[in-house]
């Protein structure tokens, strides 16, 4: 990646300090570490490997980017960039944007992490109440099983919404 959000110019020397030269695609081995990691956990959580390296790359970038800049620096096809920054949007993952004059659309990663536990309490409240829905036609153990996981996924939500609470209380009166 050129340096995340410029390029350096041709033959000039790192600055010490910043990050090691980049390797042959671009990045630096610890970026493209990150990149290829953030794609296999998302692909474990049923995305696809691309959308989660997209998720990696856009989180190591300082400015939004356009699908053109991310074809270049991924080299992945811009149709595929296109459907995964689209996944990661319905997810609350990134933001959309234009600039002025521009017909362009840059993305970029949310980064708060108290928006991230938020945007995963959606799915897991989502989970839960479709674990509640199925209590009522399931019998015995089942019955039980499915109970006692909606009240574990509820009070994991209740817990995590008392924590991001928590977090943003002290971090405002810092």
């Amino acid at each position: 990646m050129t340096d995340h959000d410029s390029t350096p110019d041709a033959g000039s020397s790192p600055v010490p300090g910043s990050s090691p030269a980049p390797g042959p695609d671009g990045f630096s081995a610890g970026e493209a570490s990150f990149i290829s990691e953030m794609g296999s956990l998302m692909e474990r959580w049923g995305l696809p490997q691309a959308t989660g390296r997209l998720f990696g790359y856009l989180l190591l970038r300082n400015k939004p980017v356009d699908l053109d800049t991310m074809t270049r620096e991924l080299g992945q096809a811009k149709s595929g960039l296109s459907v995964a920054a689209r996944q990661l949007e319905a997810w609350t993952l990134v933001r959309r944007s234009t600039r002025p004059g521009s017909r362009r659309i840059d993305y970029e990663a949310v980064g708060d992490l108290q928006h991230l536990l938020l945007v995963n309490n959606a799915h897991m409240r989502k989970f839960t109440e479709t674990l509640s829905s199925g209590i009522p036609v399931a019998h015995g153990e089942a019955r039980d099983r499915l109970a006692s996981l909606a009240d574990l996924f509820s009070g994991f939500v209740e817990q995590t919404e008392a924590l991001v609470a928590d977090w943003e209380a002290r971090r405002t009166t810092s």
